[in-house]
């Protein structure tokens, strides 16, 4: 029969077998003591009386910490007589339902009452309030790799599907990807197999998703790659023969899923058809087009201003193709224009690879233009242009050239450790001109990239610090081969040379004519950037203009850009489908909008015309 007993909580024998290997952090405990403090202990520890006389906890570990950690010096224990099978259950059970313990944890726990003491998986899920599924589901962790282990216990581990994936494979195969991911990370008298990730380290320190793809035992096709064979031995890619394969089919394939998904990214990137767009996918596959597009279904007409967008499967590592149309339709003006052939579409004068070859020489111009003012920049032209930094397309900041891993410390991180040591800030002007140069160089840069190309802020602070004046010559073969026909005749004829009837004749000419001299086409310059910036300023300028007209002064004020853009976009959705007439309260003024019959441009009308209710009266008309 159990009875209750008073004792000294410090006389207490801890389980040998106690399923929780730690009992939480200082701070809980302190909490869970001032609260025995306050009301006492509600539940009596359970021991059980060894042959020696002593008392051993069963259940209520943390307890009676707890009360130690208070001071007290007597508790109340139930004293039972049950078996040592049955205290093993009762262990587990009483830390399933109390605080969480780890999923590691938990399955130590689980294995020694399967293994050691008998007990079936049906008594362990009753006892523990778990389901099967959730017993079969903590089974994987016995075939994980120890610091995976760990990583999961700090609620860092990977997700199921990952989990699933990763188990599949052998322990030396996860230690071997395990190395890989983490051979950067450690010292050279440590094994990167044995990396444990710290409670300290980023939420990413662990790329989960690449992990399970290594691991995954699948084969990643040559027919459905969409690079070739200069990507493929870019990437160091090993072709392996499929002999099972249908004949007539590319049998081709690699297990290595890394550099299968390098070289489908690389095509993305740098060879996918001039004119498209890149797509984003999440971890399930579903595509999402870039803000102001929308993606068309297969079942609609071809329409103007189509373009295909172009994204990676994280799943399939394929490349999924969709037909996109950008959101904004086309103005007033522009419908109300006769329809006329369009004329064919010429060339553009300089390739998309004499376009990347002029961002890679500009990033070199601007770095160096920069570099040669980091004594004597004038600090509000540096303000300006950090300004003009924070705003370029990378500030995530992709593309950033210091910090090449992720164990080296950016120019950022550096400059805040000089400039704010104790938080407050170091005014030494040479030192936060130095930082801010450096700052700059490591985040600006000239590269064609939707992911980590600066765009055009990059090339105003070019402007800004005169990086013309550094751009070499660009009178050489292989860039001058980019150009066009047309586009190579416009340049010699800008030289004041005839045109040849060859673009080779023309490019000799162009180079022999230009001899050691300097030659900087105008669309190789940063200062061209100064007009298209300014165009894109009028455009936005006039979208909230737009907006104005259907807006008092004072919904105005409140309503931030983004809003402006996003409002004037879905009202210039309104163009097609049933008449909508809108009536301007306290005025006998009405206008006309369309709306619009397909789907996505239903959701956009449907959203305008919410947007509008609290200033316009709104009439459908049957």
């Amino acid at each position: 029969m159990a009875e209750l007993r008073r004792v000294d909580p410090r006389t207490l024998v801890s389980n040998p077998n106690n399923p929780r290997s730690s009992i939480g952090s200082l701070e809980e405990l302190r909490k869970l003591a001032l609260n025995i403090k306050a009301i006492g202990i509600l539940h009596p520890p359970a021991v059980r009386q060894l042959e020696d006389g002593r008392l051993m906890i069963v259940a209520g570990h943390r307890r009676t910490q707890g009360a130690i950690y208070a001071g007290l010096t007597e508790i109340d224990v139930y004293v039972g007589d049950q078996s040592e099978d049955l205290d093993a259950l009762a262990a587990v059970s009483e830390n399933f339902v109390r605080l969480d313990m780890t999923e590691p944890e938990q399955w130590n726990s689980v294995t020694r009452l399967r293994e050691q003491l008998g007990y079936t998986d049906q008594q362990v899920c009753a006892a523990l309030m778990v389901t099967p599924s959730y017993l079969k589901r903590l089974s994987l962790l016995a075939k994980l790799h120890p610091p995976i282990l760990d990583a999961i216990a700090l609620g860092r581990g990977p997700d199921e599907r990952q989990r699933k994936i990763i188990a599949q494979a052998s322990l030396d195969e996860q230690r071997a990807a395990w190395a890989e991911m983490f051979s950067e990370s450690v010292e050279d008298d440590e094994d990167p197999a044995e990396y444990r990730v710290k409670a300290e380290d980023p939420e990413d320190t662990v790329a989960w998703g690449a992990l399970a793809r290594n691991l995954e035992q699948k084969e990643w096709y040559a027919r459905n790659a969409r690079f070739g064979d200069d990507l493929a031995r870019k990437h160091n890619i090993v072709w392996m023969e499929d002999l099972f394969a249908e004949p007539g089919t590319d049998s081709r394939y690699t297990l290595d899923a890394t550099a299968y998904a390098a070289a489908q990214q690389d095509w993305l990137d740098n060879e996918r058809p001039e004119n498209s767009i890149v797509l984003t996918s999440d971890e399930y596959g579903y595509v999402r087009p870039p803000e102001g597009f929308i993606t068309l279904g297969t079942w609609m007409a071809t329409q103007e201003r189509e373009v295909m967008g172009y994204g990676l499967n994280p799943r399939t590592l394929k490349i999924v193709e969709e037909r996109c149309r950008p959101s904004v339709a086309f103005t007033q003006s522009h419908a109300n224009v006769s329809a006329e052939p369009e004329a064919p579409k010429e060339r553009p004068d300089v390739s998309g690879t004499g376009h990347k070859m002029i961002g890679e020489i500009r990033t070199v111009a601007l770095r160096e233009a920069l570099g040669e003012v980091a004594e004597t920049a004038d600090p509000w032209e540096l303000i300006a242009a950090l300004l003009l930094a924070l705003e370029a397309e990378n500030v995530r900041v992709h593309g950033d050239a210091s910090g090449n891993n992720w164990s080296e410390p950016t120019a950022r991180t550096l400059a805040m450790a000089d400039l704010f040591p104790e938080g407050t800030l170091v005014r030494d002007e040479t030192l936060i001109r130095r930082h801010a140069v450096t700052v700059l160089q490591s985040i600006l840069n000239c590269d064609v990239s939707m992911h980590s190309g600066s765009g055009l802020p990059a090339q105003l602070v070019g402007v800004l610090f005169g990086a013309d004046q550094k751009m070499p010559s660009m009178a050489f073969e292989s860039f001058l081969k980019c150009y066009s026909k047309p586009g190579i005749t416009k340049a010699v004829q800008a030289e004041g040379l005839a045109p040849q009837n060859t673009g080779k004749e023309m490019r000799a000419a162009l180079m022999n004519h230009v001899g050691e001299g300097h030659w900087l086409p105008e669309v190789a310059s940063f200062a061209q950037a100064q007009d298209v910036w300014a165009q894109k300023q009028k455009k936005k300028q006039a979208k909230i203009r737009e907006l104005e007209s259907v807006m008092d002064d004072e919904d105005l004020d409140e309503m931030p850009e983004d809003d402006f853009e996003e409002a004037a976009d879905d009202e210039a959705d309104l163009s097609s489908g049933p008449v909508v007439s809108v009536t301007e309260p306290d005025s006998e003024e009405t206008f006309s909008l369309q709306a619009p019959e397909s789907e996505p441009e239903q959701t956009a009308h449907n959203e305008a015309m919410q947007f509008m209710r609290d200033h316009l009266e709104i009439v459908v008309v049957a």
